[in-house]
């Protein structure tokens, strides 16, 4: 019964895992044939932040989540489940490609023009020949530690796509073995 319920487990996490390849193969190709739909309404971005934050803070014991966003954060006009969906993937990632722990930043700043928020991680870092195709689908890092990473590659792709449809723009910075912060603007 105990190597049954660890079988059992194991095909429950794999068709969870598979569920979620399917479900992203197919958002890609939907946004990809302009089928991504937004609801537009004003977001105030800290609250969604600890909320992603409070979300994920049982993801790893060896990871802090932290938010540090200003009081006076204007709020965007934005969709809000689009915008969680990518501040929880860019912070997934920033676990996941901080294998040692450390703290995953979500922060934000107002430049009078734009709200610019970031993720930021004690990771592994990307070299810059790797961050140009980052946001590309299907792009994942040709590294023996990545390829130990359950992925698809499409994560990164669908954060791009859902922040330009908000008429924004997202970028990485990182050094290899210097952490990474992926940022956007709306």
């Amino acid at each position: 019964p105990k190597q049954m319920r660890e079988k059992l487990a194991i095909i429950g996490e794999e068709s969870d895992r598979l569920s979620k390849m399917v479900e992203n193969l197919l958002y890609a190709s939907r946004i990809q044939a302009g089928g991504l739909k937004l609801r537009l309404e004003p977001v105030a971005l800290a609250p969604l932040a600890q909320h992603v934050a409070q979300r994920l803070s049982g993801l790893s014991a060896k990871h802090t989540l932290q938010v540090a966003m200003p009081a006076d954060l204007p709020a965007v006009l934005a969709d809000y489940e689009r915008l969680e969906e990518v501040l929880v993937n860019l912070a997934e990632n920033a676990i996941k490609y901080s294998p040692h722990g450390g703290e995953v930043l979500l922060s934000a700043r107002f430049t009078g023009d734009e709200v610019i928020v970031s993720v930021t991680d004690q990771g592994i870092g990307v070299a810059q020949e790797d961050r140009e195709r980052l946001f590309e689908r299907f792009s994942r890092r040709d590294s023996r530690l990545v390829r130990q990473m359950k992925g698809t590659g499409l994560g990164l792709f669908i954060c791009k796509s859902i922040i330009e449809a908000h008429g924004g723009h997202i970028w990485a910075e990182s050094a290899p073995g210097g952490g990474s912060r992926f940022t956007f603007s709306l």
